[in-house]
């Protein structure tokens, strides 16, 4: 069993991800330090709040974050670049303001009087990061997160205070979000929208399985390493430009750390997203199919943007009970594991 397996079986039994020991980051506490692969600066201080240090949860800088905080601790400032398993900010900023909620360290957080918005520029697409600040009744007055896509990075930012209300909040962190020192993604994201929980969807029972072939895996592992190469994603952007997703919708049955996700248009299941450290299981018909004669299969697959791992197929889309079997019971039958190269594909042995 793979290490992000794993990580999913003990998260489906958790209501929070379980996070990976952080490393602390070699940094001079007085310099400014720079993350290479997005330009994001992590500067000394930001006003009146001091870098306490940078940490790295996975190698090669691929999910660092630091925090910031007061002389009195009275504001806390969290900044985050990661990689993900699904870089749709829309439901991956509905998975993060769903895991605050369980953050009782704050105080009382009131997740029905959030601020919500969106925002962006050319660079990093108009409209296409999250904004959502909440009034909190405790320690803490006010809590607020941003959360946006640079690449295939995600950069996300809490900011808490004591002193102010959420008002006030959102403006602070919309002012640092919008004027985060990066380097220009390669292309920009699309518009961001609020989810909405979905209507009722008639319960779906077990599907049938499916063997895929050779080429099927081939096929499927061949489109995840494309998208870890940094250098052909970049070249395919530049030619299409980036592409809308279908929009989701939240299922009933989504509880903070193991989130549903349906395509609101056809209530077909889509994703599961694991607490707000970017590990996503998805499922959907795959999008090339070299024999014409048979449909294609529809794949269940896990991931964290460092590694992607594969179920046996489906001969149509799964509901979520199903989903939750194959991904604690079911063995892996290929994988792809991003590299410093680009990628590397594990494939199921020949029959």
């Amino acid at each position: 069993m793979s290490r992000l397996s794993l990580l999913i079986l003990i998260t489906l039994g958790c209501a929070t991800p379980v996070a990976a020991e952080p490393q602390p980051l070699d940094v001079d506490p007085q310099a400014d330090w720079v993350h290479e692969p997005t330009g994001l600066n992590f500067p000394a201080r930001i006003r009146d709040l001091g870098r306490d240090r940078i940490v790295s949860y996975l190698a090669d800088e691929n999910n660092i974050g630091a925090t910031y905080f007061t002389a009195d601790d009275s504001e806390i400032l969290s900044v985050f670049a990661y990689r993900a398993g699904s870089y749709d900010v829309s439901m991956m900023a509905d998975a993060a303001i769903s895991a605050i909620s369980t953050n009782d360290r704050l105080g009382t957080i009131d997740t029905g009087g959030a601020l919500f918005s969106t925002f962006g520029d050319e660079a990093i697409g108009k409209d296409s990061g999250v904004l959502a600040s909440f009034p909190v009744d405790g320690p803490y007055r006010s809590t607020a997160l941003a959360l946006f896509r640079s690449g295939n990075w995600l950069i996300k930012l809490r900011l808490s205070s004591k002193q102010v209300d959420a008002q006030t909040l959102d403006k602070r962190l919309a002012l640092l979000a919008s004027g985060l020192p990066l380097t220009p993604p390669p292309y920009s994201a699309p518009p961001a929208y609020r989810l909405a929980d979905c209507g009722n969807v008639p319960a779906r029972g077990q599907v049938g399985r499916r063997e895929l072939s050779t080429t099927d895996w081939i096929t499927a592992t061949t489109v995840i390493s494309i998208s870890y190469d940094e250098s052909v994603q970049d070249q395919i952007a530049e030619k299409t430009g980036q592409r809308d997703t279908p929009r989701l919708c939240r299922d009933a049955r989504s509880k903070p750390g193991r989130m549903f996700y349906r395509e609101a248009e056809s209530g077909e299941p889509a994703a599961i997203v694991f607490g707000d450290s970017g590990t996503v299981a998805s499922v959907g018909t795959a999008d090339i199919s070299l024999d014409k004669k048979t449909p294609p299969p529809v794949i269940l697959a896990i991931g964290n943007g460092m590694k992607t791992e594969f179920f046996q197929g489906f001969e149509s889309i799964p509901g979520f009970d199903q989903m939750m079997q194959v991904l604690e019971e079911s063995r892996v039958m290929a994988s792809v594991e991003r590299t410093a190269e680009g990628s590397a594909i594990t494939l199921p042995p020949p029959d």
